[in-house]
């Protein structure tokens, strides 16, 4: 059961990040928003662009409208999994 409480920290966690990318590409990334682990990143470019590519490396997103990615990841996502998952949309968001 402490386990499933310190997963909780986790939605902070991924957002923070999220921002992090965000202040890094701020000419990609317009807004962060969500509560949890339920969050989207509104961007300037497609997101369908991303989320393709995202998939080519292995992590599974999904769009909401055009500019807009949704994560949904699963409760019992690890900070190693998140920070993985950061370090693809790294590399993604420094190729546009």
């Amino acid at each position: 059961q402490v386990d499933n409480l310190l997963r909780m920290l986790e939605g902070p966690y991924l957002k923070q990040k999220l921002i992090e990318l965000q202040e890094k590409y701020p000419d990609i990334i317009k807004d962060v928003r969500g509560i949890g682990l339920m969050l989207g990143t509104e961007l300037s470019i497609p997101a369908g662009e991303i989320v393709s590519e995202a998939l080519d490396n292995g992590l599974v997103l999904i769009s909401a409208g055009t500019n807009i990615i949704r994560f949904v990841p699963p409760l019992i996502i690890e900070k190693e999994h998140i920070d993985t998952a950061v370090s693809i949309l790294d590399k993604i968001f420094a190729s546009k």
